[in-house]
């Protein structure tokens, strides 16, 4: 798992876009959110877990999948989507939802404590392989259910990342991949992605089962994202975990690589005056044996 400096990189990073998060007006992680739980086949009155719950994405939905008997625990190492999340939760009355600060590297629960642990668009950031994934299927009771969610990394092989629409990949990828070598918070995912565990269905079959896990389900589907111009999608990536490579780009040039994205996606516009980009999102589910 990633080492303590890792760890306050992305404490850092997600405490302060917090308030932004997720509030740009375009729709992603929610829809993701939703889907993983459907895709999680979670039942009423089942005991889940949410690791990086951020401001509830998943966690919201998961609640009203296991209805009023259940309960949805959402752990997040940001004290400020902590606070977001439970303001939501409150908002929406759902008292089967308890949020606290926690890292989702190390859950300090009892074994066995869960009938499902779920993480949408959080585990991919520090989990390596089987030892990082197994501590997970712990937390988890005889046929318990494990689902995660995350922006595909099936293209990484061919240097392309699912969140970069394919016309802008080649200007933005330098940038990330610069910024993962400074930080140090992501870089196996990307410079090593030949040995990611998520860069092929092959390879995140092997690790869950080598993490002991059971019944491992790979699905990935496209999502489309929409937005009214290219300096939408620019203000949309600054509100997520892309905002850490956009703040180590100095100004001057920070703000001449945001111009050009958005001139090339504002020529992708249809005749409605909208952009449409398909991000692949791999949905990955398996269980904790049942003896």
């Amino acid at each position: 798992m990633g080492n303590a400096e890792n760890a306050e990189e992305m404490h850092r990073l997600f405490d302060k876009t917090a308030k932004i998060y997720d509030q740009s007006g375009v729709e992603f992680f929610g829809p993701i959110g939703r889907r993983l739980v459907e895709f999680s086949e979670l039942s009423a009155g089942h005991s889940v877990l949410d690791i990086g719950c951020g401001r509830g994405a998943a966690l919201f939905p998961a609640a009203e999948a296991v209805g009023a008997d259940g309960e949805v625990i959402g752990i997040d190492i940001s004290e400020e989507m902590v606070k977001y999340a439970a303001e939501g939760a409150q908002e929406r009355e759902l008292g089967q939802v308890d949020v606290s600060v926690m890292s989702g590297q190390a859950p300090d629960f009892p074994v066995g404590r869960f009938d499902a642990v779920i993480g949408s668009c959080s585990l991919f950031i520090w989990t390596n392989g089987p030892d990082d994934v197994r501590p997970y299927r712990e937390l988890l009771r005889p046929g318990g259910r494990f689902a995660t969610a995350a922006p595909s990394f099936f293209s990484t092989l061919r240097g392309k990342w699912a969140l970069f629409p394919e016309i802008v990949n080649e200007l933005l990828m330098p940038y990330m991949l610069q910024s993962l070598k400074q930080s140090g918070a992501y870089d196996s995912q990307f410079a090593n992605a030949g040995s990611n565990w998520l860069a092929t269905p092959e390879s995140i079959e092997k690790t869950l089962t080598g993490a002991g896990f059971v019944d491992v389900v790979v699905q990935e589907e496209e999502l489309p994202v929409v937005v009214e111009s290219g300096q939408q999608w620019v203000d949309f990536t600054y509100t997520t975990g892309m905002r850490g490579m956009w703040e180590r780009i100095e100004e001057k040039e920070r703000q001449e690589v945001m111009g050009e994205v958005s001139r090339r996606l504002d020529s992708l516009k249809d005749e409605n005056g909208v952009i449409t980009t398909p991000v692949p999102i791999v949905y990955v589910r398996a269980q904790a044996p049942k003896v």
